[in-house]
This record gives structure tokens, C-alpha cells and sequence, in this order.
């Protein structure tokens, strides 16, 4: 393989792992949303108590209500819920929360090979664009001498 198409393979190899960095950080991202509101749902499901309570409404409004019952209606994917008892209910949604944070590491894992990957990737276009350019003036100058 000669120099202008391993320099076009190592270019290409950069803009893949670019756009894999990309993703993964938009992943994290998402994932690290769902664990805030994870986190949150958890938070408020262990405070859940009999009594007054500002239930909100949407639109930063809040309705002043009265709890009577403290079950908890959880996701379960699909758009079904189930309706769970407090204790339950805050164990499944900390299972959730525990496994977004996994899910979070393994993406910061991944993150960092593909980081390094293309840290080398550039390293090595680097060389070849240097060897590239010193072909291209040694051309020039045995052009030069034979005209």
C-alpha cells in the first residue's frame, strides 16, 4: 500500500472514531438524564407519606392535595404500569438507577478505548502526512534538476 492510500485509510479511520466518540457521548448523555430522573423518582418515592402535598401539574403549576393511598404506579416499558407499595416501588426504581450508572461506566469504558484508539490513529496520520509531504518536495526537487 502506498503512503497517499494509507493516509486516506488512517483519515478515514479518525472520522469513524470521531463519530463513534459522538454517539457514545450522546448515549451518555441520554443515560445520564434517565438516572437524574431515576434518582429524583426515587427520592420523592421514599419521602411519600399520608398528608398534604403539592402534586405538580405541569407548567411549573402544583395542585394542593391530600394523599391518602402511598402505592406507586412504575413503568415497566411498553406503556404498562404496575401499581407497587412504596417499599417496592422505591426497590425496583433504585435496581434502575444502579443499572443506568453501570450502563453510564461502561460507555465512559468505551469512551476512553475509542479516545485512545483515535489518539494513535492521529499519531500515526501525523507520521504519513509528514512522509506524504517529504515524497512530494523530493519530487519537486528531482523535477527540478532534470528540467
Amino acid at each position: 500500500m502506498n503512503l497517499q492510500d494509507e493516509y486516506q485509510r488512517l483519515a478515514y479511520e479518525v472520522a469513524v472514531y470521531r463519530e463513534q466518540l459522538n454517539l457514545l457521548q450522546r448515549e451518555m448523555d441520554r443515560v445520564t438524564l434517565a438516572t437524574l430522573d431515576l434518582s429524583n423518582a426515587m427520592r420523592t418515592t421514599s419521602k411519600l407519606s399520608d398528608g398534604d402535598s403539592l402534586v405538580p401539574i405541569g407548567g411549573g403549576a402544583f395542585l394542593k392535595s391530600e394523599i391518602t393511598n402511598t402505592r406507586v404506579l412504575v413503568p415497566i416499558g411498553g406503556g404498562y404500569l404496575v401499581s407497587m407499595d412504596k417499599d417496592k416501588a422505591e426497590q425496583e426504581i433504585r435496581k434502575r438507577v444502579e443499572a443506568t450508572e453501570k450502563a453510564i461506566q461502561r460507555l465512559n469504558d468505551e469512551f476512553s478505548k475509542i479516545s485512545q484508539k483515535l489518539q494513535e490513529t492521529n499519531v500515526k496520520l501525523g507520521e504519513v502526512q509528514g512522509q506524504v509531504e517529504i515524497n512530494k518536495k523530493v519530487d519537486e526537487n528531482i523535477r527540478e534538476d532534470y528540467i
